[in-house]
């Protein structure tokens, strides 16, 4: 079986994912000795890893970590923040990657709830991608730069959380669809959390879906939800400070595109309304 990998530093520097050997102790030393690579959980990584009974994985931060984590097909981890941040080593790749059959669920026991994932500045990926199944139950997340701070392909669960990005030209959190995720439809669901962007909070690209029952989405210049696929919400706050809460698009990709609103509470500029939309796509909404 494989055990996920955590790409980490060392003396020469890489330019690609996945080619590195890193000088840390083995989870699986069988693996380790067949493929040359090596697995993170020794002292001096600021990662502690431990194998429970049923073959899952205990991850948690021990310090400020600055390393690449992949969680592989098979896999299932819980990455416990711990009160720390959790930054990316390579420039090419993500903090955190969970791959198509790899699942996560992120938690901060910390008590004061500081725990973090980010991204260097340079980067040319975002802190997250999900490829699999990713379920967040608290930390924070943030980037400064023009990536979702979590770019999900497959399918995210959101239970809290603080959200964060100061881009001006890509939303915070987003669905979209990709290779890896083998024909995946991307779905998110959100039942809380805090979404603070410049631009759209949450982007719904072509041919997914998400469902929103909570949370505080707050836009500075663009939509609290930007969709373009599929989308309900049943509860929560959104709020657009220059322009209108939510708008609905196609851009003709989409093998479907419908918004369903049964709940929460629209916030937008005085002379906006509150949902956007384009005449062709009014017949596919329902407001209630």
């Amino acid at each position: 079986m494989k055990k996920f990998k955590f790409l980490s530093i060392v003396a020469v520097v890489f330019l690609f994912c996945g080619i590195i050997n890193v000088n840390a102790a083995t989870v699986d030393s069988e693996r380790a000795t067949e493929t040359g690579e090596y697995f993170v959980g020794s002292e001096g990584t600021n990662v502690s890893v431990t194998k429970e009974e049923d073959g899952t994985f205990a991850v948690k931060l021990t310090g400020d970590a600055i390393q690449d984590i992949f969680i592989y097909d098979g896999e299932e981890v819980v990455l416990d923040l711990n009160g720390y941040t959790l930054t990316n080593f390579t420039a090419s790749c993500e903090a955190l990657k969970v791959f198509n059959g790899g699942k996560v669920t992120i938690i901060d026991s910390s008590e004061a709830g500081t725990g973090t994932i980010t991204h260097k500045e340079g980067s040319t990926y975002g802190p997250i991608t999900n490829a699999g199944t990713m379920i967040i139950e608290g930390g924070n997340f943030k980037t400064t730069q023009s990536f979702y701070v979590v770019r999900n392909e497959n399918d995210l669960t959101i239970n809290g959380g603080t959200f964060t990005t100061a881009s001006s030209d890509t939303s915070l959190v987003g669905n979209i669809v990709d290779a890896e995720a083998a024909g995946a439809t991307p779905t998110t669901v959100i039942n809380n959390g805090e979404f603070t962007s410049n631009s759209s909070t949450f982007k719904n690209n072509a041919n997914s879906k998400v469902v929103i029952n909570g949370g505080a989405f707050t836009s500075n210049n663009a939509y609290a939800v930007d969709n373009w696929a599929d989308a309900e919400i049943t509860g929560g706050t959104f709020t657009s400070v220059t322009n209108s809460a939510v708008r609905f698009k196609n851009d003709g990709t989409t093998d479907s595109a419908t918004l369903k609103i049964t709940g929460g509470t629209m916030e937008s500029a005085e002379d906006k309304l509150d949902i956007v939309a384009e005449e062709a796509l009014k017949e596919n909404m329902t407001i209630t």
